[in-house]
């Protein structure tokens, strides 16, 4: 694939998910299985997870809260690399306690026979997600 296809197919790839990434833990699951493969690997907060330990931590984060791709601020993709910032709004389900925050994620792609999919990841935000 050249490098301009690599490009446009990472920007499909995250601009679908975040039009497709607020309908709740199971609607994540759906997209998550589409952006990563099971060999992928995400850091977030500084913890280095495999694929199932991230949905793992996923999945108890949407069991307290609710979890909101918010406003979408920029991408820039280089080759297979690219960086995207946009805001995460969560709203905590014993309190109804609304939170926006910042967050910045650099993103390693591979080509895969199913199309691009995240080879490794790195997430940080202005405020972790409560329990990450």
């Amino acid at each position: 694939m050249s490098n301009k296809k690599m490009e446009e197919a990472i920007k499909d790839r995250l601009e679908t998910g975040f039009k497709n990434w607020n309908g709740g833990y199971e609607s994540w699951l759906v997209w998550c299985n589409t952006l990563y493969d099971d060999a992928s690997m995400y850091n977030v907060y500084g913890h280095r997870l495999t694929l199932k330990q991230y949905q793992d931590m996923m999945g108890d984060l949407f069991a307290k809260q609710d979890i909101f791709l918010g406003k979408f601020h920029n991408m820039i993709i280089q080759d297979d690399w690219c960086a995207i910032r946009y805001d995460v709004e969560t709203v905590d389900k014993a309190t109804g306690k609304r939170e926006t925050q910042e967050s910045m994620e650099f993103v390693h792609f591979k080509e895969t026979p199913t199309g691009v999919k995240v080879d490794e990841g790195w997430a940080t935000s202005t405020s972790p997600l409560h329990g990450a």
